[in-house]
C-alpha cells in the first residue's frame, strides 16, 4: 500500500492523539489501567510537531511516525498507523525506510516497545535485537 510522509502541524493532534490511543490503549490498560484523562494530558504534553511526521495512505492522513535524530543514533519514539491501515505492509514500509536512513548515516536505530504490543516481533523480523527487557518495556537497536 503506498504511502506518503508530510509534515505535522499543531492542528493534527486531536487526531493524531485517537489515532495513537486507539494503538496503544489495549498494552497500556495491560500493563497500568487506562486513564483517559492522564493519557490526554501526556499526549498533550509530548506531541511535536517539529518531530513528527504524518502517515498519508492514498492521500489520506493514516496516522504518524515520531523519529529523534541524536548525536549517536536515531530514537523511533513513536509509530502509530489507524486500525484499517495496520496489517497491510505500510508500518513495514515505514521501519525499512528508518532502517535505510540509519544505515545511510551510519547510526543505529533506537526504540522501545510495550511487552504485551506484538508489534516487537516484527521489529525482530527486521533485525532489531534487543537490548534490555525490563517488566513493561522491550529496548531494542537495529545497528546498520
Amino acid at each position: 500500500m503506498a504511502h506518503s510522509l508530510r509534515p505535522a502541524v499543531p492542528e493534527d493532534l486531536q487526531a493524531m492523539m485517537r489515532i495513537g490511543h486507539e494503538g496503544i490503549r489495549p498494552y497500556v490498560e495491560a500493563l497500568w489501567g487506562w486513564n483517559a484523562d492522564e493519557q490526554e494530558r501526556r499526549f498533550c504534553e509530548h506531541f511535536a510537531p517539529e518531530r513528527v511526521a504524518i502517515v498519508q495512505v492514498e492521500g489520506i492522513d493514516a496516522g504518524y511516525l515520531e523519529v529523534e535524530e541524536h548525536r549517536d543514533h536515531f530514537f523511533l519514539a513513536g509509530i502509530y498507523l489507524d486500525a484499517k491501515h495496520r496489517g497491510k505492509g505500510v508500518g513495514r514500509a515505514l521501519i525499512l525506510d528508518l532502517m535505510e536512513r540509519a544505515r545511510g548515516r551510519g547510526k543505529p536505530l533506537r526504540l522501545r516497545v510495550l511487552q504485551p504490543n506484538p508489534a516487537r516481533r516484527l521489529y525482530e523480523r527486521l533485525g532489531f535485537k534487543r537490548t534490555e527487557t525490563t517488566s513493561t518495556h522491550v529496548y531494542m537497536e537495529f545497528e546498520p
